[in-house]
């Protein structure tokens, strides 16, 4: 690789690590002012996303091997808010609706509802598939 060509891939990253510190920051500041869980959550994941696409970007550009899909962060569980990002976890522990909603103090119908969105917002139509992706996410780890 050219030096031109790391030099521009240096400068490049210096101004995307000043854009995340200024994201940071703007997440600080949010929550010393407050922000909802749901808010400050987005915030998080599309600042996780941003990092995400850089880095795979700089790999690309130095020739790099591409990170395991299973390290790849999907941009889709952003779109989820915290109560159904806690029931997707359930889900894919294995519990029950009946389950879901004595250990979160919520109605039964509730946790449907919640499963509903989630499976909608992920585009994901059966359980396996639930449980899959909250694997390949992070959301829970995959036990023998």
């Amino acid at each position: 690789m050219r030096t031109e060509t790391l030099e521009s891939l240096f400068l490049e990253e210096i101004q995307d690590i000043r854009r995340v510190e200024r994201q940071i920051l703007d997440a600080l500041t949010r929550i010393a002012h407050g922000v909802s869980a749901r808010g400050l959550w987005q915030a998080l994941m599309q600042l996780r996303e941003a990092t995400e696409h850089r880095a795979e970007r700089l790999r690309r550009e130095l020739g790099l091997p591409a990170s395991r899909p299973d390290e790849a962060f999907s941009p889709r569980l952003a779109r989820l808010t915290a109560r159904e990002i806690e029931v997707l976890e359930l889900i894919a522990e294995g519990h029950a609706n009946k389950q879901i909603a004595a250990g979160l103090g919520i109605s039964i119908k509730t946790v449907e509802k919640h499963r509903q969105h989630l499976m909608a917002k992920l585009d994901l139509h059966d359980i396996a598939g639930v449980t899959r992706y909250a694997i390949s996410a992070g959301v829970v780890e995959a036990t023998a």
